[in-house]
C-alpha cells in the first residue's frame, strides 16, 4: 500500500482520491491487528488506498503502547487442507 500521494491524484493509474475512512489490518508476526476509522485517501478509478504517513506512525504507536477499543475472536481457516483438481 503507497504511503505517499500527490494531491488529488493517485500515483499509480492517475485517477483521482477522495477523501475518507477505512477499516486497516496490520500483521505483526503472528499478531493481527484491526484499526477502524483510519482516514486515507481512496482512488476512485482502481481503489488504490493512500495512508499519510503521520497516521501510520500513529498505528504503530497504539500498537506498541496504546489499549485496544475491544478484543474479537477470529475464525481461521487453512486451506492447505482442501483438495485440488
Amino acid at each position: 500500500m503507497p504511503t505517499e500521494f500527490q494531491q488529488g491524484v493517485c500515483a499509480v493509474c492517475g485517477g483521482s482520491l477522495t477523501a475518507t475512512t477505512i477499516s486497516h489490518e496490520e500483521r505483526r508476526g503472528d499478531r493481527f491487528f484491526l484499526f477502524q476509522n483510519v482516514p486515507a485517501q481512496v482512488c476512485e478509478r482502481c481503489g488504490e488506498v493512500w495512508i499519510e504517513e503521520k497516521v501510520l506512525q500513529e498505528i504503530d504507536r497504539l500498537i506498541e503502547r496504546g489499549l485496544p477499543t475491544r478484543i474479537e475472536e477470529m475464525a481461521v481457516f487453512d486451506l492447505v487442507q482442501v483438495p485440488t483438481g
